[in-house]
């Protein structure tokens, strides 16, 4: 949508930009020229082009300097009504371009420093959308230097530094964009995410509080604010044990020789994990060992058959006591977990659920003979779920077809393995963090689309091994 004047958009959307011509016309010459930007001349327009090219003659006789002006102006108006065009067909870059070349001509004009500022924004939306973070943030940061004032360039570059795990500046975005718009409850909803994200629970609540203030009615904020609370109490009470990368947390009923084990597991996943990843999360890892009652109040979504779970947006680990005491291997479900938050810090969470799933299973080095072979009778009956229906979230599924997703799930990535390399995998998770779609990254990394891969992982289970 393009508007007459810039104007404030949603947090969602793209932002439009000004087609008025960046400089007032006098009366006499509106009828010639048009009051918003330069008008084409055309055989159906004759008369027009007549009026224009008399306009042009009559600048023969005005002095030099005023001439000079008139020219930058109508090459101002030009380059401004050129962007407006390429940002309606959502060219960004090469109305970014436009944009510049008209500001460069009159650089204090407030239409010209909106629309680039806008241009900015839009293209750090798409970058945002891709989950391409570092490129959104440089965006967004030149669009608030043209435009300060703007409330959803603030929201938005807290998103994108969330996503790049730079909690501290995604804070002061958020500030910034709640100082902005005092009577935003997103803006308290999500400054109050970024200090939890910090591990600050006293802030995050005070600040959701705030903008219960705001919005009385919002029940996300009053669940929030009463989960994190409890989450806080539940902390202040349990014991605590540090590592080099890990910080454990954990309930009166776990033997502190018991934690120094699992914090002495989790370092050597970091360092073999690490290395079969070909990354190390820079960031102290938390975490905690609840009861089973903390954890279920604390995670009310997740189905019993969970044993731990990686939660992505404070990247911590959470696991009940009964998924330590059943663990028949407690070193195979810490790396399991550990090799989510790996996965994640390198893809920001942009991987399908089979493929992040599939890897941890292979990190943790669990014997899965028997396993492979339902998966191999499932295909050989045409049953096998596709990769496409294992894109999202199995925590909906019951335990029995969470069980066959898991083992489709671990066969897919041995497939992908085996079949090419883990340099191969290293590179596609390394694509996915910089952005690229899933389509992309795969084809990169092995040379098929998604649909050749899967027959052939199809095929592969048919023959055998």
């Amino acid at each position: 949508m393009v508007e007459r004047e810039p104007s404030k958009l949603g947090v969602a959307g793209s932002n439009p930009v000004s087609r008025s011509s960046p400089f007032p016309s006098r009366k006499k010459e509106s009828r010639t020229a048009g009051a918003h930007g330069p008008q084409r001349c055309s055989p159906a327009r004759g008369r027009r082009c007549g009026l224009v090219i008399r306009v042009g003659l009559l600048c023969a006789g005005i002095p030099l300097a005023a001439h000079a002006s008139l020219l930058v102006t109508q090459d101002v108006a030009t380059h401004n009504e050129r962007g407006v065009e390429l940002a309606a067909q959502g060219r960004h870059r090469e109305a970014i371009a436009e944009f510049e070349k008209a500001l460069s001509l009159a650089p204090a004009h407030p239409v010209i420093r909106g629309n680039l500022a806008h241009a900015h924004g839009n293209l750090a939306s798409q970058f945002l959308l891709e989950k391409a973070f570092q490129e959104a943030v440089g965006q967004y940061q030149k669009a608030i230097a043209l435009s300060y004032h703007e409330f959803r360039f603030h929201m938005e570059l807290g998103v994108a530094l969330l996503g790049l795990r730079e909690v501290d500046q995604a804070v002061g975005a958020f500030r910034e964009a709640r100082d902005l718009e005092p009577q935003n409850v997103e803006a308290y909803r999500s400054l109050g995410e970024a200090y939890y994200r910090q591990g600050n629970f006293s802030e995050a609540v005070w600040t959701w509080e705030e903008g219960l203030r705001v919005r009385p009615e919002d029940r996300d904020l009053a669940r929030r604010i009463a989960q994190v609370e409890g989450e806080r109490k539940v902390h202040e009470k349990y014991e605590r044990q540090t590592a080099q990368h890990f910080a454990l947390r954990y309930v009166g009923d776990v033997p502190e020789e018991l934690g120094r084990q699992v914090l002495e597991i989790l370092e050597q996943a970091y360092d073999e994990v690490g290395y079969n990843l070909s990354h190390y999360p820079r960031d102290e890892v938390e975490v905690v060992i609840y009861s089973d009652a903390d954890f279920q109040q604390l995670t009310p979504g997740l189905p019993v058959w969970v044993a731990a779970a990686f939660e992505e947006r404070g990247s911590r680990i959470r696991i009940p006591i009964r998924g330590i005491r059943q663990a028949a291997d407690l070193r195979a479900l810490l790396y399991h977990e550990y090799t989510h938050v790996v996965i994640h810090d390198i893809t920001g969470g942009r991987i399908p659920t089979w493929l992040n799933e599939g890897l941890a299973l292979i990190e943790q080095r669990t014997p899965m003979d028997g396993v492979v072979d339902r998966v191999r009778q499932v295909a050989h009956e045409g049953k096998l779920p596709s990769l496409g229906s294992l894109n999202g979230s199995f925590v909906g599924l019951t335990a029995s077809e969470a069980g066959m997703a898991y083992a489709a799930s671990y066969t897919a990535g041995t497939f992908l393995i085996e079949r090419w390399s883990r340099w191969d995998v290293q590179r596609l998770l390394r694509q996915l963090g910089e952005g690229a779609s899933f389509e992309k990254a795969l084809e990169e990394a092995t040379g098929r689309s998604v649909s050749e891969f899967e027959q052939e992982w199809r095929d592969w289970l048919v023959r055998g091994y």
